[in-house]
């Protein structure tokens, strides 16, 4: 999956920030799957991204079976809104 196709940031001031990949990181440990899933959809809606990219993202946390693969997905997000994504 790819989350831009241009180094161009989508999201030029996130919400999220340090502190929210900090509180990600962390309900990755503590978390079971489908609560960790919840955590994920509401980072990416506390973030500042259009309600388009958002909801491709949603698809994407829905069809993931693994909280590895949830954390990718968030994060993957997250760095794109910084011009870093994958």
């Amino acid at each position: 999956m790819h989350t831009q196709s241009s180094s161009k940031a989508r999201v030029r001031k996130d919400t999220v920030g340090e502190d929210g990949m900090k509180v990600l990181f962390e309900k990755y440990k503590e978390c079971d799957l489908q609560s960790f899933r919840e955590v994920c959809k509401q980072t990416i809606d506390e973030s500042t991204g259009s309600k388009v990219t958002k909801e491709r993202f949603h698809r994407e946390l829905q069809k993931a079976v693994s909280k590895d693969k949830l954390l990718t997905t968030v994060t993957n997000y997250l760095l794109a809104g910084q011009g870093l994504g994958v």
